[in-house]
């Protein structure tokens, strides 16, 4: 009798302990929120750009756990970093449709966002749902949409950075035909294996895997974040930054794994 006791007992234990983490990944650790400040270090890069900022968001995915506060904290944060680009790398809304209300709104926070130079944005899988739409907001933004084109940026220097943004591996070996310092942004971390003759890549989709055990990492694979799904990987002479993104994709919940923006400062040594 005693020894059923107990396994009540545990199992309750079990069932509160289960209740308590279904509770955190659904409703709080998709609505926290932080800063990453990541150095990258490259001898490759011109040293007049020591010191250059890059703050990077990525999958919003506006409408499932993210809402207008989340627009109002992207915004705040993102101009406190003071950077000289900022990118965003895809998926803006969760769904096929949108309202004139949504696109007014999503409009109205982007275009609060501040950089010196540029605001770079790519196309995600969902995004290619309203496209239009999406090209819409972008531009009344003041965002250029880099698909499957190039941009170069001059800062400080006669040399150039040569931003690059891919939306799919269609005819893009002509981009990377160049002596410059290539900086690409993608959404599908995976589409790095057919790029070539690039330094950094930038990437979001896989939100960190959505589900993280410590000590393990991101557990959630899905096309195109089957292969690279972590923070940092470093392909021979190619350095791979996934954020870690700040909505949720297909299910409404984030564990041990918190919504971020990253700001990234580039050093030649």
């Amino acid at each position: 009798m005693e020894k059923k006791h107990i396994g009540i007992k545990i199992l309750a234990i079990l069932i509160i302990i289960i209740f308590i983490i279904y509770l955190y990944g659904r409703y709080i650790n998709p609505i926290s929120f932080k800063v990453n400040e990541i150095p990258i270090y490259d001898q490759k890069l011109n040293p007049d750009y020591n010191g250059f900022k890059i703050a990077q968001f990525s999958d919003i995915h506006y409408g499932r756990t993210t809402n207008e506060e989340t627009l109002k904290k992207i915004v705040k944060e993102l101009n406190n970093l003071n950077a000289d680009i900022v990118i965003f790398t895809g998926d803006l809304f969760d769904y096929k449709k949108i309202t004139n209300e949504e696109k007014e709104l999503t409009t109205k926070y982007l275009k609060k966002i501040n950089a010196k130079l540029y605001k770079f944005a790519i196309i995600g899988d969902y995004d290619n749902l309203y496209l239009s739409d999406y090209s819409e907001i972008l531009t009344k933004a003041n965002f250029t949409l880099l698909n499957n084109t190039s941009k170069l940026v001059y800062y400080n220097s006669s040399i150039p950075l040569n931003f690059i943004g891919l939306t799919n591996n269609e005819n893009i070996n002509e981009l990377y035909e160049n002596d410059y310092y290539n900086i690409t942004l993608i959404h599908e971390p995976d589409l790095i294996k057919n790029i070539k003759n690039t330094q950094i890549v930038f990437a979001g989709h896989s939100l960190g895997g959505q589900f993280k055990i410590p000590f393990v990492g991101g557990i959630r694979k899905i096309e195109g974040a089957s292969t690279y799904i972590d923070n940092y990987y470093k392909i021979k002479d190619t350095q791979l930054f996934i954020s870690n993104g700040i909505g949720t994709q297909d299910i409404s919940m984030r564990l041990f794994n918190t919504p971020s923006i990253t700001l990234y400062r580039l050093y030649n040594n």
